[in-house]
């Protein structure tokens, strides 16, 4: 970007290499809770050539500067609400999360922003460039139609109907098992039996 101060021209840049991190989930289930995160960090290289080093100034000895990003959809719950601002001190990172969740199935098409907010240290006006844009796509699917609480709610009952027929079969076993050791226990001859005096 270019500054005009007392009649030259400076050329500003920001004096590192950054890159942008995007996070995102390509499907969820509806009435669950997913996250988005975007990141902005410095990416460590070797120093900067001497050609911009003498060329350019320093953005940061002018402005201020703040991250901005927004996540853009319809149809789908954003917390935080948009858009969110970040200090951006030289050379660190700044990340922005986003908690998403949807009641209804389908696709969903969004996008995320990212842009500068430059604060002149003078205190005149501010001014903001976008720097990153990335479309989104979300797939929403669902259990028969089923939201989280009942599909959980489906799933006890699954769970006691499957103890309810184990124990019932469980007790028929027991059952038979027992008769079957009556049986053989009424079945025995005097000749299997053993004397007690013949044991010492």
């Amino acid at each position: 970007m270019q500054l005009s101060s007392s009649g030259q021209v400076l050329i500003l840049s920001m004096m590192e290499d950054r890159q942008v991190v995007l996070e995102w989930p390509n499907s969820m289930r509806i009435g669950e809770m997913e996250e988005i995160t975007l990141s902005f960090e410095p990416v460590h290289t070797d120093a900067l050539s001497s050609n911009l080093a003498t060329e350019f100034s320093d953005v940061y000895d002018s402005y201020n500067i703040m991250a901005e990003a927004r996540f853009e959809v319809a149809g789908i719950k954003v917390s935080p609400a948009n858009p969110t601002r970040e200090a951006m001190p030289s050379g660190q990172s700044v990340k922005f999360k986003w908690q998403v969740s949807t009641d209804q199935a389908g696709p969903y098409d969004g996008t995320v922003w990212l842009s500068l907010r430059f604060l002149p240290l003078d205190g005149s006006q501010a001014s903001q460039i976008p720097i990153f844009i990335r479309e989104v796509g979300i797939h929403s699917s669902s259990l028969f139609g089923l939201n989280e609480t009942m599909t959980f709610v489906l799933g006890g009952v699954g769970v006691m109907l499957a103890a309810v027929i184990i124990f019932d079969d469980m007790i028929g076993w027991v059952k038979r098992w027992m008769k079957n050791k009556t049986t053989k226990v009424a079945n025995r001859t005097p000749s299997d039996r053993k004397d007690t005096k013949d044991i010492i």
